[in-house]
């Protein structure tokens, strides 16, 4: 008798080869079963592993990548964003300011209007004889005393509101004066950024302030020089001053220049003999230069 195997769901008999049958196709099951299992998971490794490889940028020589030079870019953008902003905050500000103080102006026009009428009425007012309506009119004498000190705090408060204006009128006209003054320096070292240097700066403005006061200017007055044109001309004019104090040890040296052979003379020797003839003749700060600048 052929051994049976029973379905456990269904209870129907089996005989032994329906029952290897049954279980190969289990195990063949399976099997597809893990290779489908390994081939989704080998997939979605794939698709991790597909992760695209950052690009670089040769600039001057170094390899920046694209990511670096988008975060850059973005830093950029947004310190131009901030920066406008703040450039129309502070543009709405000394608008507002600028309106503050031509409001303050008038307020003084109009102190000064009221100051004179104060003073005409108080030269034709009559002074109160205080001592005698304190002993014979102590009603009245109370009157006029509140009355004068009323005027007197009047007077006082006018100017003490006077002082007060003129006073933030004062800092307004100091904040006017640094902030052209910064923008003077800004167009200054826009047209000479080589004097953004400390120690170059600090040379070029000790020699313009000197020779401004050389020239009779007090030092309030160089205080109050603020346009950015104004110190181009000085500092032209110092550069001149200096090319032309150097001219006479410049002919000198070349005077004592030495013959080291018949030769021909070299044609750097020839342009600076032109150059030097050409100074003689016309004698102006720009062929100096030129002369100086072929000799250094």
């Amino acid at each position: 008798m052929e051994d049976e195997a029973t379905i456990p769901e269904t209870g129907t008999a089996l005989d032994v080869n329906e029952a290897a049958n049954l279980i190969s196709q289990m195990n063949d099951q399976t099997d597809d079963s893990v290779e489908q299992t390994e081939a989704v998971v080998e997939e979605q490794s794939t698709e991790v592993d597909e992760t695209p490889e950052e690009q670089f940028v040769d600039i001057d020589g170094n390899q920046i990548s694209l990511t670096e030079i988008r975060n850059s870019y973005l830093r950029q953008q947004d310190y131009t964003r901030k920066t406008q902003e703040i450039a129309e905050q502070r543009k709405h500000y000394q608008e507002n300011q600028r309106d503050i103080n031509e409001l303050r102006n008038q307020a003084l026009e109009n102190l000064e209007t009221l100051k004179q009428q104060v003073s005409i009425e108080f030269r034709m007012a009559e002074v109160p004889d205080f001592d005698y309506l304190a002993e014979n009119d102590p009603g009245e004498y109370v009157r006029q005393k509140a009355l004068w000190e009323k005027r007197e705090n009047a007077v006082r408060q006018l100017y003490e509101t006077e002082m007060h204006l003129k006073q933030k009128a004062a800092e307004y006209e100091a904040e006017q004066h640094k902030a052209a003054l910064q923008e003077s320096n800004a167009r200054f070292y826009e047209k000479y950024p080589e004097l953004k240097d400390a120690a170059k700066s600090n040379e070029v403005f000790g020699d313009i302030t000197q020779y401004l006061l050389d020239t009779g200017f007090s030092e309030q007055e160089i205080r109050s020089v603020s346009d950015h044109r104004i110190i181009d001309i000085l500092y032209q004019n110092v550069k001149a001053q200096k090319a032309q104090k150097s001219i006479p040890a410049v002919v000198e040296k070349i005077n004592k220049k030495p013959v080291l052979s018949a030769k021909q003379p070299s044609q750097k020797t020839d342009f600076n003999r032109q150059n030097f003839e050409k100074f003689n003749n016309s004698r102006s700060v720009a062929d100096a230069a030129a002369l100086i600048k072929n000799l250094l």
